[in-house]
């Protein structure tokens, strides 16, 4: 492709919102143009990255037996009514109407989409299991869209989900996906982790559910990596200890003190003269689904050692219900007191989760339940016994080390990829039920595959680039080879650049000529801003040595070959 009809443009200055990288380099090299607030449109350069970035994970996923199909980018609101999410999506689905008044959306996600098109073909067991994929564009109406390609509100997302009669059959396919998705980051040029994750609302207790997370400075993501045992872990979902603390292990019995108006961890722990590790810090939940005989509402507190971070998502894995963080006015008329709760004489239907880091065999201060008031000296053991379930519910910290006493290192990630086990919560509220080997009505069980591609490629940038630009992984770039005419008024430089352009093309070598009018500078300055990984360059060395020059972008090596030995390394 020449230059000069590419119809893109490099800019000098980087917009006010660019704060990212990839955003920056981006916008001047002329990959993307901003069209609206987390809206983007895609230049012939960058749309030759989507499609190569495309087609790897294509091949990929069509080696795993993939299928690919195409649901519509507006799904009807019935189908979100059925699965019980047209609330719950909130703000973050765009919806309107049309000229009929039926309600409709842009769809954030697909899984009520796929499977009414499963429950439309699918009748039999015989016909799992079934894996469906599509690349597609999806829209979520983000509150603050930022990072360019990595949080947009309009992005190309490559979403994909497995249909199984039972859950080996499921896992098997999940691991499949799991060395697909291996293989397209490999293959793109990623340096990357796959690492255990937190499933959230979507997948089920106990479910399966790993994320594959590119390492670089700005991602958004902490990845806690043990190196020595091979473990990795997003921090929501991490299972790391505590080195050996020590605790106060005494015979003192309880004892209530006065703390006046000493409400966080670190006032009492000044105000006592303890250490943080030696008070309890307690968050109390309302439990929506209500689990008392007497219609009254239940309560979980949560304890952990005061210096610890309570982990929510954690906890949540322990309770059967739904649960959000008590008012005010609910731990007020429950009797509970702000800033001075603890687990000894708390309000009945209060159940009560103790983090694995708190010995219980150990004395803690913890609130009293009275306003001003502290207990020193309080054993779980001794004076809660029976009335507490021990559980992991912290996040972990630096410091930590693995659950075998391995040491663990913090990194930064940027989430490209995440697969996880559904379970059959959608073939369920969709009634998308088949036959058994029995002829008795099953609801298959899903597995869940999402890659940003739009986010994959502005992570290889924020991985990859240098003070002068982009610097592309070659399976991705948009060109493999970029030749450089240093002078387009001299017919023997030009002559020599239009004979090797077509011979790179002859041999299937995706070759840009940059054919303008503008000095060797500006090129040059282009050509690293863009950053294709070869450059040639036709000037002075072919004219005096019948040479082109090579110039390897990643690394500023620079080689003088001949025709031959030029088309010899490129093919490589």
């Amino acid at each position: 492709m020449r230059w000069t009809r590419l119809f893109f443009a490099t800019y000098k200055d980087v917009p006010n919102d660019a704060v990212v990288v990839s955003h920056q380099l981006l916008h001047r090299a002329g990959f993307i143009i901003k069209s609206g607030v987390g809206l983007f449109s895609y230049s012939p350069l960058m749309m030759r990255v989507i499609s190569k970035t495309e087609t790897i994970i294509r091949e990929e996923l069509n080696k795993a037996d993939c299928l690919e199909i195409a649901m519509p980018v507006v799904t009807p609101a019935g189908l979100w009514q059925e699965s019980g999410r047209w609330d719950d999506m909130g703000p973050l689905m765009l919806r309107f109407s049309d000229r009929a008044d039926r309600q409709l959306c842009i769809s954030p996600t697909n899984e009520e989409a796929v499977v009414d098109y499963f429950r439309t073909l699918a009748k039999s067991y015989k016909q799992l299991p079934c894996n469906l994929y599509q690349i597609n564009t999806k829209f979520r109406d983000e509150i603050r869209p930022r990072f360019g390609l990595m949080r947009a509100r309009e992005f190309s997302m490559k979403d994909g989900y497995s249909f199984h009669a039972n859950k080996d059959c499921l896992d098997n396919t999940y691991d499949k996906m799991f060395e697909a998705y291996t293989a397209i980051f490999k293959r793109i040029g990623l340096n990357f982790i796959s690492v255990e994750a937190d499933g959230g609302d979507m997948a089920g207790a106990g479910a399966k559910t790993h994320e594959f997370q590119v390492i670089a400075d700005s991602g958004e993501d902490d990845v806690v990596v043990c190196q020595e045992e091979g473990y990795a872990s997003n921090r929501e979902a991490a299972v790391t200890k505590r080195p050996a603390l020590l605790f106060n292990r005494g015979t003192d019995l309880l004892k209530k003190v006065e703390t006046p108006d000493k409400k966080s961890i670190e006032a009492v722990s000044d105000f006592l003269k303890i250490e943080a590790h030696h008070c309890l810090k307690a968050y109390v939940y309302v439990l929506t689904q209500n689990l008392t005989k007497n219609n009254q509402t239940s309560f979980v507190m949560a304890l952990c050692l005061g210096d610890d971070t309570f982990n929510e998502l954690k906890l949540k894995k322990h309770i059967t219900g739904s649960l959000t963080p008590a008012t005010d006015d609910e731990l007020k008329n429950a009797g509970f007191i702000q800033g001075f709760m603890g687990p000894v004489h708390c309000p009945k239907n209060t159940l009560i989760i103790v983090d694995n880091e708190v010995d219980e065999q150990a004395l803690y201060c913890c609130g009293a339940n009275e306003i001003d008031a502290h207990f020193m000296f309080m054993s779980l053991s001794r004076d809660c016994a029976g009335a507490y379930i021990k559980a992991d519910i912290r996040l972990s910290k630096e410091g930590d080390v693995s659950m075998h006493g391995g040491q663990i290192d913090f990194k930064r990630g940027i989430e490209v990829g995440h697969i996880f086990q559904l379970g059959d919560k959608y073939t369920k509220s969709l009634r998308a039920s088949v036959l058994d080997e029995n002829g008795k009505e099953i609801y298959p069980l899903m597995g869940c595959y999402g890659i940003g591609v739009g986010r994959t490629i502005a992570s290889a940038i924020e991985q990859k680039h240098d003070d002068k630009g982009i610097v592309w992984p070659k399976a991705i770039a948009p060109f493999e080879v970029l030749i450089i005419i240093m002078s387009m008024k001299d017919d023997l430089l030009v002559t020599a650049a239009e004979e090797l352009y077509l011979s790179l093309k002859e041999q299937s070598i995706d070759v840009a000529m940059d054919d303008r009018e503008v000095s060797a500078g500006v090129k040059f300055k282009d050509a690293d801003l863009i950053g294709i990984p070869f450059q040639i360059i036709i000037g002075k060395t072919y004219k005096e040595e019948a040479k082109f020059e090579c110039v390897v972008r990643e690394t500023g090596d620079k080689y003088k070959l001949n025709k031959d030995e030029l088309l010899g390394r490129l093919r490589v």
